[in-house]
């Protein structure tokens, strides 16, 4: 091996040390960060984007983002959420990155690739979600979806005792 070659690899063999043991400099591939929002009770509106032509559907709701959920960010930006849904299918989450008020990432999930971009606030957000499918045969999909914080969670309604 020539001297050059040996030096180079050498320097690269640091490098990547030097990126397995510092936390934050090397992505993981399934980033777990928290989301820098409060949690509590969210309004949130969500329009939507069809193969690049602008939709009439939009919808409008409250949900509960808890402490767990700010750990994933596709548990917080996804429509499926709004209605009360639970993903049913999860997406690994990839170069996440959140620095002030942006966040961005991506998400593989099975049949499609997601991109999200977007500024997030401790109580409120504005996210675009660009949603690619896998295959010829899907459908191209972007919404945008915003929420704002309007208070602590709801309890649920206890029924009476008999």
């Amino acid at each position: 091996m020539a001297k050059g070659s040996h030096a180079r690899l050498v320097v690269l063999a640091a490098t990547f040390s030097l990126l397995a043991a510092v936390p934050g400099l090397a992505a993981t591939g399934n980033e777990t960060a928290k989301v820098n929002l409060e949690p509590g009770e969210y309004e949130f509106a969500v329009s939507y984007e069809i193969q690049g032509q602008p939709s009439a559907r939009s919808k409008t709701g409250e949900r509960c983002i808890t402490p767990d959920e700010l750990n994933s960010p596709e548990d917080i930006f996804s429509d499926s959420e709004l209605d009360g849904h639970k993903v049913s299918e999860p997406c690994k989450v990839k170069d996440l990155k959140e620095r002030g008020q942006k966040i961005s990432y991506d998400a593989e999930c099975s049949n499609r690739l997601v991109r999200v971009e977007g500024t997030v606030k401790p109580t409120e957000f504005s996210v675009v979600r660009d949603v690619r499918p896998q295959t010829t045969h899907g459908v191209s999909l972007k919404f945008r979806l915003q929420g704002k914080r309007t208070g602590d969670c709801k309890l649920p309604e206890k029924s009476p005792q008999p």
